[in-house]
C-alpha cells in the first residue's frame, strides 16, 4: 500500500536551536518525568459525558473515583446528536 503525503509533510525541516538551556526543576519537569500523585493533581481528563448526569455530577464522579480533591469541568459537556 502506497501512502500519499499531504502537502505539509512533503517540505523537509530543520530544527533551528538558537540556545540550549535546562529548566529550573523548581518550575516544572518534563510530562513523562510526572509522577502518577502529579499527573493527577494537575492533569487533564477529555471524556464524553453520557446523557443523563449533569456536569456538576460527572465531575463529582471523576473526584470519587479518582480519590482527588478538586475536579471541575470547562466548556460544553452536553452531548451534540
Amino acid at each position: 500500500m502506497i501512502e500519499e503525503k499531504l502537502p505539509f509533510e512533503k517540505i523537509e525541516r530543520q530544527v533551528i536551536t538558537k540556545r540550549e538551556s535546562e529548566t529550573d526543576k523548581r518550575y516544572g519537569k518534563r510530562p513523562e518525568e510526572r509522577t502518577v500523585k502529579e499527573l493527577l493533581d494537575y492533569g487533564v481528563i477529555n471524556l464524553q459525558k453520557p446523557e443523563g448526569p449533569t456536569s456538576h455530577q460527572v465531575s463529582d464522579y471523576v473526584q470519587r473515583i479518582l480519590g482527588i480533591d478538586k475536579a471541575g469541568h470547562s466548556g460544553t459537556l452536553e452531548v451534540i446528536k
